[in-house]
Parts: C-alpha cells; sequence; structure tokens
C-alpha cells in the first residue's frame, strides 16, 4: 500500500476513534453490551479485510498497517480489537493453508465482514496447552461430524464462522499429528452457547463457552483439504495474534499515558514518573513495529512477537497501575476510563498464550538461534555491506585486543592508552568526523552499534572512544574551519586526546571580546588530565546550551584528585574547574552533543548488558542440576526471556534516538529514554547474571561480578537523570494541556 494511502487510512480510524469511539465507549462497556453500530463503521471502512490481499476484497495492509490501526483502535476502546483479530485471525488460516476454492469461497465474505470469524481453539479444561484438547471430528461420509466443548470463544454469540481444532485421529502419537483445522459455520443443529463469560474487563465483545454436539461440517470445509495438519496452521497465525496482542497493548498504554499526562498539566505539578511511564510505551510501540516488519519481510518471528507480546501487555500493566497512583482516588471513579483500562490490562498478559508461556518459547528461541546475529538480537539486515563489516570489524577487535586483557588493567587501575591505541589504528576515533577531516563520516547508528560492541569487552573502553568520538563531532562543527583543521586530524588518528564533560548545571560562560570564558566547575567528571583539549558543555546566558572548546593546560583550569570508582576503572573521576578559562571555539550544538553523549551512555549499558546476558547464557547451559543444564529449569528460563526481551527494548529505543539524531530531527527525547530505559536495564541485567551463575557470579573468576560493578555507573547516574526526567515530563504534559 502507497504511504499516503496508508496514512490517510490510519488518519481515518485515528478520527473514527476520536468522534465516534471515544464518546460511546463507556456506556456500552459499563453495560457490557455489543457495539454493534461501531462494528458496523469498522465493516463501512472495511477493517475486516485489514489483512486480506485486494485480490479477495480486502485492504490488503501490511503487518505494520494492521498493527498502528489496532493500536489506534484500543486508545479508544480495546474490546473493539478484539472483534476484529479473532475474525483475522480466521481469515488468515484460509489465506495461508486454505485450497484455492475455500480462497475464492470463504475471504471475500471474511473480507466484507458478512462471515464474521472467530477462533475456537482453547478448551475447559487444556488452557495454554492447545496439544491438550479433546473436541473430535469425526468422518461421515461427505461431512465431518464434531462433538467437544470450545471455551473463551471471542465472537461466539455474535460470530457465525469459526477456525476450529479436532482431533481426526485420536490415536495419533504425538497429539497434533492428528489435529485438523475446520471453518465451521452456524446454521446447522449441534452447535450450542452455552454461555457467556463474565470478564473482569474486556466488556462489550461476547466471550462464550460453545458445545458442539455432532455438529456436521462439510468436507470441503477442512482447512487445505487434508486431515492432521491443523495444529501448524492455528500456530503459524499466532505470530501475528501476537503481534496484535502486543499493539492493543500499545494502544492500551497509550490511552492511560495521555491521561496521567492530561491530570498533571491539570494539577500544574509533573511527576517525572510520566517520563518513566512514556519510555515504556515507546519502547514497546518500537518492539511491536520491529516484530510487525519481520512479519512483512516474511522472515522468522516468533522469538521477535514473543518479545513484543510480553515486554507490551507487561507495560500496559505496569503503566495503568502507574496511572493509578498518579490519579490517586480518583481513578477508581467509574466515570473515568483508567479504572476500565487497569481492568482490561491483564487480558493481555493472559491472551494468545500467557506471558509465563512466552517466557519458555522466547527462552528455547534464545538458545536454538542465539549466535546467529552477533552481537545482537535485533535484526541488522536492513545495514548496508559497509556498515555491517564495520561493525563486525570492531568485534573482531574487541575479540582479540580488548577482551584478554581487561582483567589486568582492571587489576592494576592503569588507563588502557595501548588498547585505545590500537582501535585508533582502525580509526573509530574519528568515526563521527567527517571524510574531509581523516574521518570515517559514520552514521550515528552505526557509531551506536560500535559503542556497544567495545562495551561488550569493557565499558571503560567504551567509555573512552565515545566521549572521545562525540568531542571530535563537536569540534566539526566548531567556527573558524582553521579551528577543525588544527585539531580534527591528529584526534581522528589518535595523536591527540579529547574528552567531553557536561558542566550545564555547574557552570557558565560569558562573552568577552570576540571569544568567551568560562567560569565554574565540573564535579567528578570522567576526564584525563593528560587530555590534549576538553569539550565543554555550558551554558551561555540566555542563548542556550553550547558546546565550547578548551586546550589542555589552559589557564584557569584544574583538575582535582582522581577518585578511584567501583566499576568503569582505569577511568577515574575528577573535579574540574574553571577559573576564568578561555575558550578557544564555540558551537551552538550544545544540545545536540549532549544528546548524541546520551545516545552513547545508552549503548555502553547496552554492551554491559548483552555481555552480562551472553555470560549467564552460556553458564546456563554449562552448569547442570538434578540432572539436566540449568537453562532447562523453568525459573531460569523466565529470567533470561525477561533479560533479553529488556535488552531488545532498549536497543531499539537506542537506534531510534540514534536515527533522529543522524536525520537531525530536532527532538532529544528519543535519547532521553533510550538512556533511562537501558541505565535501568544494565542494572537489572548484571544482577539476574549474578543470580544465574550463583556463588560463582560473586568471585572473580567470572566477569559477572565485573559486570555488576560497572552497572554502578547506570546507578549513580540515575540522580543526574533526574533532571531529564523532569524536563521530559513537563514537555509531556505540556503537550496534552
Amino acid at each position: 500500500m502507497p504511504t499516503r494511502t496508508r496514512e490517510a487510512l490510519l488518519a481515518s480510524v485515528r478520527e473514527f476513534v476520536a468522534t465516534e469511539v471515544i464518546p460511546s465507549a463507556p456506556a456500552l462497556e459499563h453495560a457490557d453490551a455489543y457495539p454493534h453500530q461501531l462494528v458496523a463503521r469498522m465493516r463501512e471502512q472495511g477493517l475486516f479485510g485489514a489483512l486480506v490481499p485486494l485480490e479477495y476484497g480486502g485492504l490488503g495492509l501490511d503487518v505494520t498497517t494492521y498493527a498502528r490501526v489496532i493500536e489506534e483502535i484500543c486508545r479508544g476502546f480495546m474490546s473493539l480489537a478484539g472483534v476484529l483479530n479473532s475474525h483475522t485471525m480466521a481469515a488468515l488460516i484460509v489465506l495461508h493453508h486454505g485450497t484455492d476454492e475455500q480462497r475464492r469461497r470463504l475471504l471475500p465474505r471474511f473480507a466484507s465482514g458478512a462471515a464474521r470469524g472467530g477462533l475456537c481453539l482453547t478448551e475447559p479444561h487444556a488452557g495454554s496447552d492447545v496439544q491438550a484438547i479433546r473436541t473430535v471430528a469425526r468422518r461421515d461420509g461427505d461431512r465431518y461430524r464434531i462433538s467437544g466443548s470450545k471455551m473463551f470463544v471471542t465472537n461466539g454469540r455474535e460470530g457465525n464462522a469459526f477456525a476450529l481444532l479436532a482431533l481426526t485421529d485420536p490415536s495419533a502419537r504425538p497429539p497434533h499429528k492428528g489435529m485438523s483445522c475446520f471453518i465451521v459455520e452456524k446454521g446447522e443443529p449441534g452447535l450450542h452457547v452455552v454461555k457467556s463469560i463474565a470478564k473482569l474487563g474486556y466488556k462489550g465483545v461476547d466471550t462464550a463457552e460453545l458445545l458442539f454436539e455432532d455438529f456436521p461440517v462439510p468436507a470441503s470445509n477442512l482447512v487445505g483439504g487434508v486431515p492432521g495438519r491443523g495444529f501448524p496452521h492455528v500456530m503459524s497465525g499466532l505470530e501475528t495474534g501476537r503481534i496484535n496482542i502486543a499493539a492493543r497493548a500499545v494502544g492500551v498504554a497509550q490511552a492511560a499515558l495521555d491521561e496521567a499526562a492530561r491530570h498533571e498539566a491539570a494539577a500544574g505539578e509533573t511527576q517525572p514518573a510520566l517520563a518513566d511511564i512514556a519510555t515504556r510505551v515507546e519502547a514497546a510501540r518500537l518492539l511491536t513495529y520491529w516484530a510487525a516488519g519481520m512479519k512483512d519481510r516474511s522472515e522468522r518471528c516468533d522469538l521477535e512477537a514473543g518479545m513484543a507480546k510480553l515486554y507490551a501487555s507487561e507495560t500496559a500493566q505496569d503503566v495503568a497501575v502507574e496511572t493509578m497512583r498518579l490519579l490517586g482516588p480518583a481513578a477508581q471513579a467509574t466515570s473515568g476510563i483508567v479504572e476500565r483500562l487497569y481492568r482490561d490490562t491483564p487480558l493481555m498478559i493472559i491472551g494468545e498464550g500467557t506471558n509465563e508461556i512466552q517466557r519458555t518459547i522466547i527462552c528455547k528461541n534464545l538458545l536454538q538461534r542465539h549466535g546467529e546475529r552477533p552481537g545482537a538480537l535485533v535484526s541488522r539486515d536492513g545495514l548496508a555491506t559497509e556498515q555491517k563489516q564495520m561493525v563486525l570489524l570492531v568485534r573482531q577487535a574487541v575479540e582479540k585486543d580488548v577482551i584478554p586483557v581487561v582483567e589486568e588493567y582492571e587489576r592494576t587501575g592503569r588507563y588502557p592508552a595501548s588498547v585505545v591505541e590500537k582501535l585508533g589504528e582502525l580509526g573509530i576515533l574519528g568515526m563521527l568526523v567527517p571524510g574531509e577531516y581523516g574521518g570515517l563520516g559514520l552514521d550515528i547508528v552505526t557509531y551506536a552499534m560500535i559503542i556497544e560492541e567495545l562495551a561488550r569487552g569493557w565499558t571503560t573502553v567504551a567509555g573512552l572512544v565515545a566521549r572521545h568520538a562525540v568531542a571530535a563531532h563537536a569540534i566539526a562543527g566548531l567556527e573558524p574551519r582553521e579551528l577543525r583543521e588544527r585539531w580534527l586530524s591528529p584526534l581522528t588518528r589518535g595523536e591527540r586526546r579529547v574528552c567531553l564533560v557536561d558542566a550545564a548545571g555547574t557552570s557558565a560562560a560569558r562573552q568577552e571580546g570576540a571569544g568567551w570564558v568560562l567560569g565554574g566547575s565540573a564535579p567528578l567528571a570522567d576526564c584525563d588530565e593528560r587530555a590534549d583539549a576538553i569539550v565543554v558543555l555550558a551554558p551561555r546566558g540566555r542563548d542556550g546550551l553550547a558546546a565550547f572548546l578548551v586546550e589542555g593546560g589552559a589557564r584557569g583550569l584544574s583538575f582535582g584528585e582522581a577518585h578511584e570508582t567501583l566499576g568503569s576503572r582505569g577511568l577515574p573521576l575528577r573535579d574540574l574547574r574553571f577559573d576564568g578559562v578561555r575558550a578557544h571555539g564555540e558551537s551552538s550544538l550544545g544540545s545536540s552533543t549532549r544528546a548524541l553523549a546520551r545516545t552513547a551512555d545508552a549503548a555502553t549499558a547496552l554492551g554491559l548488558a548483552q555481555a552480562a546476558f551472553e555470560a549467564a547464557l552460556r553458564y546456563s547451559q554449562q552448569r547442570s542440576a538434578f540432572g539436566v543444564p540449568i537453562c532447562q529449569h523453568q525459573a531460569i528460563q523466565l529470567k533470561l526471556a525477561d533479560m533479553a526481551t529488556r535488552i531488545t527494548a532498549g536497543r531499539l529505543l537506542t537506534y531510534r534516538a540514534a536515527e533522529r539524531l543522524h536525520a537531525d530531527a530536532g527532538d532529544d527525547a528519543g535519547s532521553i529514554m533510550a538512556r533511562l530505559e537501558t541505565a535501568d536495564t544494565a542494572y537489572a541485567v548484571t544482577l539476574e547474571a549474578m543470580r544465574i551463575h550463583g556463588g560463582y557470579g560473586y568471585t572473580n573468576e567470572f566477569p559477572v561480578e565485573r559486570y555488576y560493578r560497572d552497572a554502578s555507573r547506570f546507578v549513580t547516574a540515575r540522580a543526574d537523570m533526574d533532571l531529564d526526567r523532569r524536563q521530559l515530563a513537563a514537555r509531556l504534559a505540556g503537550r496534552s494541556a
């Protein structure tokens, strides 16, 4: 679908939600009344054929656009998406696995909404274990007769065409080889709606228990025409189903965020928690679109869809609860929507396979597929060949030149000069410097990937290289040109060192003649006194944040005593003072330089978390308990799945922030979110890695204790990030006002 047409459709859905869904949802929800009028309007818009190809009368949307449609609908009324999802899953089973005759006969009816679809999979005794079903389909001439019960059937009362899984060979072993899928249409005797199931939330859409008693189904409705293939037919749709659940969760979470922002704007006092909520919602959205994009490219995405469903549903739950906390007792009022969101969110945790099931699936996929994508669980298929080669080159250098010497440098606390020199030979010290000055001129996404790879080996080296590269990038924006020519080439070759110091809150610049003079301090800066230059971020009156170049040894520049640190050893902290220090250059790119530094911090945290995760994954396969590797124990599987999912969410936020910086989008919210999410992730993942290692993780024999120490850098940075949180929260509240 052309971009313009896709955006027009999304705008139409957005308007429909704003003008028709949101005003009518409260009454429908509280009465638990089926939304006939809204469903009819969705049918008019063609949404029942969202994923059905044009040749069969559908819209032919890609999965990403479909996810965005579902997200928009769920911002208004999540129950409506349930009507669409079950219907769409039934249609997709026919599309992907039906015979040509079945597609020609059934898909136009699904697309128009004349056939209202649903899924008959779950049974009262089986729950998420689809292989434990007991419903039987017995051949009787040119038809099958179906007997059994199905539970939690969305559209069970209002729908008329269901994709049903039944045993055609109850003796088959394993059982799934005897399962077949049928399109069951109402109209014959033997199908009974036993009851509509009352629910905590998800009201307005019917959820029913169905009983089949010798119900006749034409043999021509056996999907694919061959018995025994139903289980993979049904399972193949779960990827799209889980992406749908993730999109639903994002929509509900966004609705809660909108309510929280409106409340904070009205209260006039913005809580920093609003920034945390927004960060989680954006990460969930990116995970969902990432999985949907893989589905659109016909890539295997059971791992990715599971991650999206897991993270987004847990996010929706957490955001709904946090919104209730922000609103206080008023959130319980049934006249508002927050209490409805609080009731709706548990469904996404349970639906399409509980999150505990998701975690076991994710872990099994990790064990099978880990290593296919070096250094990341995010596909890098979209990268140019040169980018892939550069990232791989850095990874090889880390394996060869960094990891073998980390412990020695950690023990002595020495500055890793030889390591930085070897990395400089690759040109990465000038990776953000334009080619005309001898740099690589890489894009910021590749830069973030390289910093992540370095941090996988050692956060100290990642920090040194990142700060050097960001400072050089800032110098590339300085005037006059002579200044750039004098500094950039030697910085790129590693002949000179430069560090970056953010002194925005503790120093200021004043204009003196044609230049600038700095006054103030920079407490506990990770800057080496041997640096040949320092790029200082400081305010210049009302003109905002600027980047200033100060030469090492400048008059008025002084360094305090070195403070050794718990983590990132070899990079001590020092108090810097600026007593009338003259700056040799100035750039208005202070805010973008800070955003770039935040993105580097996020990439460093990611690399640290990735290293800890890989260590935990290896150890879980090597260590046995009760006769089996501990990776086969469910408790460990749940931990590994959560670790990998959090890392992936943080990585997507970081890459998005880098993309926006490279495009000069002028919005630093992405870098704030990336840093917030990855800082928490680095601490959480390193601690979980230590738990998995047990007592060995507490010893110096394994690198996990170093990872945990290094994570303290991000824990202590939280105080610095609180200013970012408050600013982002105020921006969000202002946007809603």
